[in-house]
C-alpha cells in the first residue's frame, strides 16, 4: 500500500502544508477552483518547462488570486527585467479571468528537492548519459546535502533494451509508512533515443518526533 500512493498527499496536515490555499462554502465554486489549479498547474509546467522548479503553492478568493513559485533559478523564472514573469502574469489572467499575482521564492538546497532531481536525471538520461551514472549521480549530491535516504527508479527500454524493466537505487533510509517522516516525491519522463523512460526519486529530508506526538493525540482526541 505505501508504495503505490503519493507520500505527499498522505502526510498532508501532519508534516505538509496543503499546495493549494482558498476555500468556498460553495459546492460549484469549489470544483471550480479545482480545475482551475489544475490549469494553472499545466500553465507553469509548459510556460517554465524544466527551470528547476520545486513546488507551486497557489492561493485565490473569488475576486484575486496569488502563485507563488519555488525555484531553484530564480532569475530564469523572472527574465531580463522581469520580462518573462510579466508575460507569465498576462497569460495566467487571461486563462482566470481575475487579477492574479506571482511572486517567486528562491530555494536554497535544490538537491533536497524531488522534482528537480527528478528533472536533471531525466535531462541527462536525454542527453544520453547512462542511467546507471545518473542515478548514482543523483544519490551522491542528494546526500551530501543532509538527506536520510535517496531512491531512484527508473524503468523503460534501459540501454535500448528489446524487453522494457525497472531498476531501483536506494542509499540511506525511506520509511514511506512512517508519517514522521518529511518524504518529497516526484514522477517524471526522459524522452531518450530509445523511448521514454520513467522516473521516480523519493527524498526523505528528516524525521519529526513532534509530528508523531500530534498524530498520536490526534488518534487519542479522536476515540474520545
Amino acid at each position: 500500500m505505501w508504495s503505490k500512493i503519493d507520500p505527499r498527499g498522505h502526510r498532508v496536515g501532519v508534516m505538509k502544508n496543503r499546495p493549494c490555499e482558498w476555500f468556498s462554502d460553495n459546492t460549484n465554486q469549489s470544483a471550480t477552483f479545482f480545475v482551475e489549479d489544475i490549469k494553472i498547474r499545466e500553465l507553469i509546467e509548459d510556460f517554465y518547462y524544466r527551470t528547476a522548479i520545486a513546488k507551486v503553492v497557489i492561493r485565490k478568493t473569488e475576486s484575486e488570486g496569488e502563485v507563488m513559485i519555488f525555484t531553484a533559478k530564480p532569475a530564469s523564472v523572472l527574465g531580463k527585467d522581469g520580462e518573462k514573469l510579466k508575460k507569465f502574469e498576462a497569460k495566467l489572467n487571461k486563462l482566470t479571468l481575475r487579477p492574479y499575482k506571482a511572486s517567486i521564492k528562491e530555494v536554497k538546497v535544490p538537491e533536497l528537492s524531488a522534482k528537480i532531481m527528478a528533472e536533471f536525471a531525466a535531462i541527462q538520461m536525454e542527453n544520453r548519459m547512462s542511467y546507471r551514472r545518473v542515478a548514482k549521480s543523483v544519490l551522491q549530491k542528494t546526500m551530501e546535502k543532509g538527506a536520510i535516504g535517496v531512491k531512484v527508479q527508473i524503468a523503460g527500454r534501459l540501454n535500448g533494451a528489446d524487453m522494457s524493466r525497472n531498476e531501483k537505487f536506494t542509499e540511506g533510509r525511506i520509511p514511506l509508512q512512517t508519517l514522521r517522516a518529511d518524504i518529497d516525491y516526484h514522477y517524471t519522463t526522459a524522452k531518450t533515443k530509445y523511448g521514454i523512460l520513467w522516473v521516480k526519486v523519493w527524498i526523505c529530508v528528516a524525521e519529526n518526533i513532534l509530528a508523531e506526538k500530534k498524530t498520536k493525540k490526534a488518534d487519542a482526541m479522536a476515540k474520545l
